[in-house]
């Protein structure tokens, strides 16, 4: 089947019929490797009267478009009524991407940014697998699907996140409620994915740099087809030096990175635009007297509370609450529930001020350059992250936890990795362990007498636990 053969696949998707054709092609997907005869199709398709005769037709057109294949019993000579349908390969391919995009809902699709962990997991424990006389071809196949399905889901997932963010973007309607989504999706998730981006993508290029020189012994190591030789199978991604390269392309600082980084500061500065063009004036310096007047008789007509709704919706004096502006915020940690009384103070132009004018005077300002933000965030991010691997040293050194005494940071630490050994690990009947690979500290916990850890403003008791801290080498992921 051509290229343009192909095209036909989508054809019954804008029919005027369409509605029988997915339900005729949904019911063959059912069926798995089996072929059905147009009345059984009729019998199987609920709640649509569709006779066999209509299947029959349907069907006879679908196998024109190459959706569907049909076949003829043996023993049957001329009697085209009694052929039976399968779907074929690329029609079943088809009407699951049309399935999966007629279902999908309106709106932000949620960025999948947790496999960024997973895949610098899984490359790091395919670092020491080939060559190895215990290497498991199974296991290392596993592996290697799993970086490149990952792979694959987080840029599709942040794809359609940032398609979406262009299409509400590109509005100039967007006012009230809907606007404040909008500015707090930006400024607080796109701000999150980036850190995501800025902490992971490091690690897994720097994986893939030292992989790619031992490529030979891990693609020799993975299984291969379970087909004759002859048979043209699409085997999956990760199983040629080309699919390793271009995933290593793609995670060079200078691609794949830094689009989702240009990316961001489009976004953030088309909101900016938004936000100019909503604080703009409606009039070029006209007098407000009329305006002012009709305000004046809204209040008067008003009772107290339509009263205190108007005068908070009119002049924006809404509870304490601190806007995060993006790029010009000097402090990134400062959110929108951040309290005035803590948050640095915001300048507010003289001209509003003292006269309440909004009027813009001069030039436009340029658009700052949010170089100093980045490097401000990265500079407080490494200072987090020394701090954290601080305290995993202070654990390790500590080494059996009963008795010893460590810092605050040390303690939230501890209490941090304790948590996530009990979510994974609702028992402890035996001896577990939890690991973080970043920090080089592994947790380990069994049934036994009372740990009690000593901080500077109390001690920490766990009760029935005996924890013990050991370091890690951070390219040696192991299961738990």
């Amino acid at each position: 089947m051509g290229e343009n053969r192909r095209r036909d696949l989508f054809r019954h998707l804008a029919d005027d019929d369409a509605d029988d054709y997915l339900a005729i092609v949904a019911c063959l997907c059912d069926t798995l490797a089996s072929d059905l005869s147009a009345a059984e199709i009729a019998d199987r398709i609920p709640g649509r009267p569709l006779t066999a005769q209509v299947v029959e037709q349907r069907c006879r057109r679908l196998v024109e478009w190459g959706n569907l294949t049909a076949t003829r019993p043996a023993g049957v000579d001329t009697d085209t009524d009694r052929d039976r349908f399968r779907v074929s390969v690329f029609g079943g391919r088809v009407h699951r991407e049309a399935t999966a995009v007629l279902t999908a809902r309106d709106g932000a699709r949620e960025v999948a940014r947790e496999v960024l962990g997973l895949i610098a997991e899984d490359l790091a424990g395919l670092a020491d697998a080939p060559g190895t006389a215990r290497t498991d071809p199974e296991a290392v196949s596993g592996l290697v699907t799993s970086v490149f399905t990952h792979h694959r889901t987080f840029t599709d997932s942040i794809a359609d996140f940032y398609a979406y963010l262009a299409d509400v973007l590109a509005r100039f309607d967007l006012s009230g409620d809907e606007f404040g989504r909008l500015k707090t999706l930006l400024l607080e998730y796109v701000d999150l994915l980036d850190g995501d981006v800025a902490r992971h993508t490091p690690v897994i290029a720097a994986r893939l740099d030292a992989l790619i020189p031992r490529l030979d012994p891990l693609l020799a190591a993975l299984p291969g087809p379970p087909v004759p030789d002859g048979i043209p199978v699409a085997r999956p991604a990760g199983r040629t030096r080309g699919d390793w390269e271009e995933l290593a392309a793609w995670y060079a600082a200078d691609a794949g990175p830094k689009q989702l980084r240009e990316a961001a500061g489009q976004a953030l500065g088309r909101l900016l635009g938004h936000t100019r063009r909503r604080l703009a004036p409606t009039g070029a310096g006209g007098s407000r007297r009329a305006d002012l007047l009709t305000l004046a008789g809204r209040f008067a007509e008003s009772s107290d509370a339509q009263a205190h709704r108007l005068f908070a919706a009119d002049f924006a004096a809404y509870p304490s609450r601190h806007l995060l502006l993006g790029p010009d915020e000097p402090d990134p940690r400062i959110g929108p529930g951040t309290s005035w009384w803590d948050a640095d103070p915001v300048p507010v132009p003289v001209s509003l001020r003292e006269r309440g004018d909004r009027s813009p005077r001069g030039h436009s300002a340029r658009v700052p350059d949010p170089t100093p933000d980045r490097r401000r965030i990265a500079a407080l991010a490494h200072a987090d992250t020394e701090a954290r691997r601080a305290a995993a040293a202070e654990l390790v050194a500590a080494g059996d936890l009963h008795g010893a005494t460590v810092s605050a940071a040390a303690r939230e630490l501890l209490l941090d990795r304790l948590a996530a050994l009990l979510a994974r690990h609702r028992t402890l009947d035996t001896a577990v362990r939890v690991q973080d690979s970043d920090l080089g500290l592994c947790l380990h916990a069994a049934p036994g007498p009372d740990t009690v850890v000593h901080g500077p403003d109390g001690d920490l008791t766990v009760h029935a636990v005996l924890l013990r801290a050991t370091a890690v080498d951070s390219w040696q992921v192991s299961a738990l």
